[in-house]
C-alpha cells in the first residue's frame, strides 16, 4: 500500500532484489501486470499512447487509408451487381460471368506481380497515382463497353488497377509507420479493407433495383475520382532507386517469403469458398436472411478486435495473435458444416471476422517485418499475390467437389485443411522460418515519420 503503480514487470524484478517486496507479494503482482500488459501495455514501453497514435496516424496514412478504403467500396460496389448485370444486358450464361470474375482477379495477380519492381524507380507517389487514373478510366469505361469482349477488357484493366493501388498503399503505410508499431500500423489500415467490404456489396445490392446498372457504375466512378483528390495529400520520404540492371524474379517478389505466402494462399482458400458459396449456401439451407448479414457481422468483429490484435502482435509477436486465429476460422467453417440455422450463420460470421479477419492483418505484417525496409514493395507484392491466388482458385477447386459433398461439406473441408495448417506454422514457426517482432524499447523517431 502507497507504493506507486510501476509500468513494467521488469522494474519489479529490480525492486524484488531489492528486497522491497517479498516474494509471494512480488510475484502476484509481476503476474497481474503480465496478464494486464497483454491488452494494455503500450509498446516499445518508453513511447506514451498519444505519441505512438501520432507516429501512426499521420496524414499519409490517412489518404492512402482513405484511397484503399474508396477504391474497393467502390470496387465491391461493382463486383456484386456483375454477375447479374452480364446476364441481363449481355444474356451471358452463368460460366461466362464466372469467367469474367476470374479474369479481373487474373488483372488482380499482374497488378502486384509488376509493382513491387516499379515502384522504387518510379516513386511511390507516381505509381498510386497511375493506379488510380487507370482505375478511375476503367470504371468510366463501363458506360461504353457495349459488347463482352470489351467488358472482358474493362475488368482485366480494371483488376491491373486494383492490384497496383492495392499493392502500393500497403507498400506505404509499411514505409511511413514505424516498424515498432506495425502491428497496430496494419491493423488499423486493414480496418479500411473492412469498411469497404462491409459498405461496398450493401451500396450494390441495395441500390441496384433503384438505381440500376448505371447508377451503381456512377457511384465507383465517383469513389474512385474521389481517391484522385486524396493523392496530393500522400508524402513518401523515401529516396528512388534508379539502378539499371539485368531484371530478375526477385525485383518483383520476395523469394524468401514463398513458404510462408504458400501456407497463407491454402489458408485462402477457406475464406474465398466463403466470399463464393455463401448466397448458394444460404438459399440451400433456407437461411438467407442471416447470410445477408454475414459478412456485416464479420466486418463488425474486425472492426472491433483489430486494434486489439495489433497492439497484441507489437508486444508478444505473430504467433499469439495467429495460433487462435486459425482456430477461430476453422471453428466458423465448423459451424457452417453442421448446424444450417440462422444464427449459427451470424455466429460463424463474428468467427470468420476474429479469425480470418485478424490473420490477414497479422500475416500480412509477419511478411513485412521478414525483410528490410527496401524490400517492403516486394514483400507486400509477394503475399498479396499468394493471398489473392488463394482466393481467386477457391471456387474453382470447391467446384469439382460441391455436387458431391454440398456446400456445407465444402465448408467441412476447409475446416479440416485450415486445422492442418496450424500444424503447417507450427513447422514454420519451430523451424525458424518466420520473423520475430522489433526488439522492446527501441526508440522511434517520431520527428522523422512524415
Amino acid at each position: 500500500a502507497g507504493v506507486p503503480f510501476l509500468p513494467t514487470a521488469k522494474r519489479f524484478l529490480d525492486l524484488r532484489q531489492e528486497r522491497i517486496f517479498p516474494t509471494a507479494r512480488h510475484e502476484r503482482i509481476v503476474a497481474g501486470l503480465r496478464f494486464n500488459s497483454l491488452f494494455f501495455r503500450e509498446i516499445p514501453t518508453l513511447m506514451p499512447a498519444d505519441s505512438a497514435l501520432k507516429a501512426i496516424f499521420t496524414k499519409t496514412f490517412v489518404a492512402v487509408s482513405l484511397i484503399n478504403m474508396l477504391g474497393l467500396a467502390g470496387y465491391y460496389a461493382i463486383f456484386v451487381v456483375s454477375t447479374r448485370f452480364l446476364s441481363e444486358a449481355f444474356h451471358a450464361s452463368t460460366a461466362v460471368a464466372g469467367l469474367a470474375t476470374g479474369i479481373i482477379m487474373i488483372g488482380w495477380l499482374v497488378g502486384r506481380f509488376f509493382t513491387g519492381s516499379i515502384v522504387h524507380t518510379a516513386g511511390y507517389r507516381r505509381v498510386l497515382f497511375c493506379g488510380v487514373v487507370l482505375y478511375l478510366l476503367t470504371n468510366a469505361a463501363y458506360f461504353f463497353a457495349d459488347t463482352l469482349t470489351l467488358i472482358f477488357l474493362v475488368r482485366f484493366i480494371s483488376g491491373v488497377a486494383v492490384g497496383i493501388v492495392g499493392t502500393v498503399t500497403g507498400t506505404i503505410v509499411a514505409v511511413v509507420v514505424p516498424s515498432q508499431l506495425h502491428g497496430r500500423g496494419i491493423a488499423y489500415f486493414s480496418m479500411s479493407t473492412a469498411l469497404s467490404l462491409c459498405f461496398g456489396p450493401f451500396i450494390g445490392i441495395a441500390l441496384v433495383d433503384s438505381l440500376g446498372y448505371e447508377g451503381i457504375f456512377t457511384i465507383g466512378t465517383a469513389l474512385a475520382f474521389a481517391n484522385l483528390l486524396l493523392i496530393p495529400f500522400v508524402s513518401v520520404t523515401a529516396q528512388r532507386k534508379l539502378d539499371h540492371h539485368k531484371l530478375t524474379m526477385s525485383d518483383f517478389i520476395e523469394p524468401s517469403l514463398i513458404p510462408f505466402s504458400l501456407f497463407v494462399c491454402v489458408v485462402c482458400l477457406a475464406w474465398g469458398n466463403i466470399q463464393a458459396f455463401m448466397a448458394a449456401y444460404a438459399r440451400a439451407f433456407d437461411v438467407v436472411a442471416a447470410a445477408s448479414s454475414f459478412f456485416l457481422v464479420y466486418a463488425v468483429a474486425i472492426l472491433l478486435s483489430r486494434p486489439f490484435s495489433g497492439k497484441i502482435y507489437d508486444a508478444h509477436g505473430a504467433p499469439v495473435i495467429l495460433y487462435p486465429a486459425l482456430v477461430l476460422l476453422a471453428a466458423s467453417l465448423a459451424l457452417l458444416w453442421n448446424v444450417h440455422e440462422g444464427w449459427a450463420v451470424l455466429t460463424a460470421g463474428a468467427l470468420a471476422g476474429l479469425g480470418f479477419g485478424n490473420f490477414q492483418s497479422v500475416a500480412q505484417v509477419s511478411a513485412i517485418s521478414m525483410v528490410t525496409r527496401e524490400r517492403y514493395a516486394q514483400a507486400t507484392s509477394t503475399f498479396y499475390i499468394f493471398f489473392d491466388l488463394g482466393i481467386g482458385l477457391a471456387p474453382y477447386l470447391a467446384g469439382y467437389t460441391a455436387p458431391t459433398v454440398g456446400y456445407d461439406g465444402v465448408y467441412g473441408l476447409n475446416a479440416v485443411v485450415v486445422s492442418l495448417c496450424i500444424v503447417w506454422y507450427a513447422v514454420l514457426h519451430l523451424t525458424g522460418r518466420l520473423s520475430k517482432r522489433p526488439s522492446l524499447g527501441q526508440a522511434v523517431n517520431i520527428e522523422a515519420v512524415k
